[in-house]
This record gives structure tokens, C-alpha cells and sequence, in this order.
């Protein structure tokens, strides 16, 4: 993974990215929730460990459990939603 972490107590402080950062997220929270489900509801009932997910939005009424690999198979422009209103639980 490539990419760069920031807060608001980094020394020295960064103003400028951070603000940059929080609202490229915001824009990409924005651009994720407007997008309608493809894949189905409650995928595994919520556990999808072991699963192979293809590109989409998938979503869940429960908590997404993650106990095992999960396997996103598609290509470098494709892209994987996973909407909640629950927990995201993975394990150790």
C-alpha cells in the first residue's frame, strides 16, 4: 500500500495536507453512500471471511465480520463498497 497518514497532533503540524485529507474523504464518504447496492444484502449474513467479493457495493444491515482472507478479485480500476450499519469486526 502506498499513502500517507496524518493528524492533527503530527510535529511539525500540517495545516494544509490535513485539511486536504479530511476533505478528500469526506468527498469519497459522500460519493460511496450515494451509490446503489449491486451485490446483494447481507452477503454471508454478515461473515465473510473466506469469501471472494467482486467489483460493487455491497451492503449490510449487520455487522461485517471478517475471521479469515477475504479476496477482492477485479482489476486496477474497479471498485469494492462495503456499506454498514454495523460494526467492522476482523480478526487478529
Amino acid at each position: 500500500a502506498t499513502g500517507f497518514a496524518y493528524a492533527s497532533t503530527d510535529n511539525p503540524p500540517r495545516p494544509t495536507i490535513l485539511t486536504i485529507a479530511v476533505s478528500d474523504m469526506e468527498t469519497a464518504y459522500n460519493n460511496a453512500s450515494a451509490r446503489a447496492n449491486t451485490q446483494g444484502f447481507n452477503l454471508g449474513g454478515g461473515s465473510i471471511g473466506g469469501m471472494t467479493l467482486t467489483p460493487g457495493v455491497y451492503t449490510f444491515f449487520t455487522a461485517i465480520s471478517i475471521n479469515a482472507d477475504v479476496t477482492f478479485s477485479g482489476g486496477a480500476d474497479d471498485v469494492f463498497i462495503l456499506q454498514t450499519t454495523g460494526e467492522l469486526l476482523q480478526a487478529a
